[in-house]
């Protein structure tokens, strides 16, 4: 290939052309660049600094916005939910609370009845009353969360029986509505469309057949538990509450530390009015007449410490070599 040769003419016109480019460049002033670059760190820092507002300013609106929801579900809770629900404890109260004020009433007319001093009786009965407490709440622990058990385990086995032998599942239903007088037909048909929602259909048939509540698996164990053991402490601490003033006001006094019959009268007052308040609270959870929970409250209560109170002293009796005098 031969080399391509430019026409003088074009040659003249590039090198005139660059001529003039340069002396224009040449000719053309000098220009300061360095307030340019100061102008634009300065630009550069005000839109960092917008950039950071900005960036603030988003915060703080999401964290308002995650605040207003957290205002506004709890302006959503009903009050009623916030309450201590004492019906659904009402049997571990009365349970725990009844054993502990009759079982620490006849500790303490147990060793009193033997002329023993405060401070005897006290560790005696103290001790009572914390292992009362501790085995009541740990049996109803253990109680309830055998009925959780139970129920669930019912729940499975139902479940399984309406999946692998629905028409007999439907068949006992059917039974249990006619046996309560309800038409063959209708029976029939009710149950058929019961059966429609597995899961509604398993929660009648364990209230129907076996008298087992949906909310029996829902129950927490540790929670009866606590109540009853609170319930036992603070019942039980009530017959115990004028030996403690008789104690205080004797070593201030300086009076003989020793069981006397006042204090003990005290006791026994103080525990009817206990044992009757119970009943009136009972009635109350219940909605039934006050004064009747009342008195039979008073009654039972009374009934159990005396018959623990002559088992005592029976037992005294066999053995006349039983001293309680401390």
């Amino acid at each position: 290939m031969e080399p391509i040769e430019l026409d003088d003419r074009e040659d003249e016109a590039v090198l005139s052309g660059s001529q003039t480019v340069n002396k224009e460049y040449m000719d053309e002033p000098l220009i300061d660049k360095s307030s340019d670059i100061e102008n634009d760190d300065d630009n550069q820092t005000t839109n960092g600094d917008q950039d950071e507002n900005d960036n603030k300013s988003n915060v703080k609106v999401i964290k308002n916005k995650h605040l207003n929801k957290v205002f506004d579900k709890i302006k959503s809770i009903d009050k009623e939910d916030l309450k201590f629900d004492h019906s659904k404890y009402l049997k571990s109260i009365i349970y725990g609370g009844m054993d502990g004020l009759v079982s620490i009433f006849v500790s303490i007319a147990v060793v009193a009845s033997g002329d023993a001093k405060i401070t005897v009786l006290l560790v005696i009965v103290l001790s009572k009353l914390i292992a009362g407490a501790i085995s009541m709440g740990m049996g109803d622990y253990l109680g309830t969360q055998a009925d959780v058990d139970y129920a669930k385990g019912e729940r499975k086995r139902e479940a399984w029986e309406l999946e692998y032998y629905p028409e007999g599942e439907k068949k006992e239903m059917v039974e249990i509505y006619t046996s309560r007088g309800v038409p063959y037909d209708v029976a029939s048909e009710v149950v058929e469309i019961l059966s429609k929602n597995p899961k509604g259909f398993i929660d009648i048939m364990m209230v129907e057949e076996l008298g087992i509540t949906p909310d029996a698996e829902t129950e927490v164990a540790w929670k009866n538990g606590m109540v009853n053991f609170l319930s036992f402490l603070v019942f039980g601490i009530i017959p115990l509450l004028p030996y403690l003033f008789f104690m205080i006001i004797a070593a201030s006094a300086g009076l003989p530390n020793k069981e006397n019959i006042g204090t003990f009268i005290t006791v026994i007052i103080l525990s009817v009015v206990t044992l009757f308040g119970m009943g009136v609270f009972k009635a109350k959870e219940t909605d039934t007449v006050w004064w009747k929970n009342g008195i039979s409250t008073v009654l039972f209560g009374c009934l159990g410490a005396l018959i623990g109170f002559l088992t005592v002293e029976i037992l005294k009796l066999i053995f006349p070599d039983i001293d309680l005098s401390g």
